[in-house]
């Protein structure tokens, strides 16, 4: 079956990615070639986003074999109006916050995240260029919704009604996850680079 697309996708788009369609079409129609080349694409895409919500471990990938199931089951809606990768990583996104929800890990609200403060300000190039460890390592020292909001606004782009959304907290909460997730990053990188300590 076809996906109608609508007629104001800009047709350069569409172009772009004809190809990747055309492997979601034939792996929507029951290609096996296709699926499997369309699964070895996206694998690695769903592991990065599970593992950047999740941390590394058998959750993460658990879940991103589950995010690869509904990927190859929703190829029929991928109509090529933007990147393979970025639709599979929307998906994934999805899937694991159910997962969350599900096994209700994810707290909604939290006494102390009810400031929405303001914009998240920017981490200052001085910090991200000279970053002691990888940021993953970084982010697994967040705790977990925290960790959840700073990379689905920062590496996935989402804005805070999406992750509100996605989270089930109020946009004032996902703000001061974000906020403090970052406040919390700063401390730990300076710390490591031995920023603003006094010499003995």
């Amino acid at each position: 079956m076809l996906v109608a697309v609508p007629t104001d996708a800009p047709p350069d788009d569409l172009a772009d990615h004809a190809e990747a369609r055309a492997l979601a079409r034939a792996t929507a129609a029951g290609d096996r070639q296709a699926a499997t080349s369309f699964a070895r694409r996206l694998l690695p895409v769903a592991r990065r986003v599970t593992r950047a919500l999740l941390g590394a471990g058998t959750d993460a990938d658990d879940v991103s074999q589950s995010a690869l199931v509904e990927l190859l089951e929703s190829a029929r809606t991928y109509a090529g109006q933007g990147p393979l990768e970025a639709w599979a990583r929307r998906i994934t996104v999805r899937v694991t916050m159910r997962w969350l929800r599900r096994g209700r890990r994810l707290a909604v609200v939290a006494h102390d995240e009810d400031d929405p403060g303001s914009e998240p300000p920017d981490l200052g190039d001085d910090l991200r260029e000279h970053i002691p460890r990888a940021v993953t390592d970084y982010l697994e020292l967040l705790p977990e919704p925290q960790r959840i909001a700073l990379v689905l606004r920062h590496a996935l782009d989402h804005t805070l009604p999406e992750i509100a959304e996605l989270t089930g907290a109020p946009v004032p909460t996902v703000k001061s996850r974000v906020l403090k997730a970052e406040e919390t990053l700063r401390k730990l990188i300076r710390r490591d680079l031995n920023l603003g300590r006094p010499n003995p």
